[in-house]
């Protein structure tokens, strides 16, 4: 569902902050949330995915795309419309930096997602004059730090 809002962001480019997600896949396959959660947000707008890609870790260590992806791990046939799609924001040594992070003999999703809610909220803000000008991330390491020194 798009908005006046949103569509006047479109209009001005505003684009949400773009993030990376990898998954390692474990063996014995999924359930049946995981995705299908990643799925609700994007048909929700609250993400737009820029690119999916399944890939799969040898033994040696060596990562290769999976090209039927939905063939070989069922849970990922709803996202069967995103496998592949190409933003042209990843390129072979970031696939091979994410390959790296699964353990050999396992498969992993790479997403590069927008946060569309973003969007309309960065439009009103300039609508009234002002602009988002930084976002970032907190590591989960530092932010469980900061929760464990709160309640010491």
């Amino acid at each position: 569902m798009s908005t006046s809002t949103d569509a006047a962001a479109r209009a001005n480019d505003v684009l949400g902050p773009i993030d990376l997600l990898v998954v390692q896949i474990p063996p014995e396959g999924l359930g049946p949330d995981g995705f299908g959660v990643l799925l609700d947000l994007a048909e929700r707008g609250v993400i737009r995915i820029l690119d999916l890609e399944v890939l799969s870790k040898a033994d040696d260590s060596s990562v290769a795309p999976v090209k039927l992806a939905s063939d070989i791990l069922p849970e990922l046939s709803a996202l069967a419309p995103f496998i592949g799609s190409f933003s042209g924001l990843m390129n072979a040594d970031d696939v091979r930096e994410a390959g790296s992070l699964i353990e050999a003999g396992h498969l992993g999703v790479v997403v590069i997602y927008e946060n569309e809610w973003v969007v309309s909220l960065a439009a009103a803000l300039h609508g009234e004059g002002a602009r988002l000008v930084a976002s970032g991330r907190i590591p989960d390491d530092e932010f469980e730090a900061a929760l464990g020194e709160g309640t010491g």
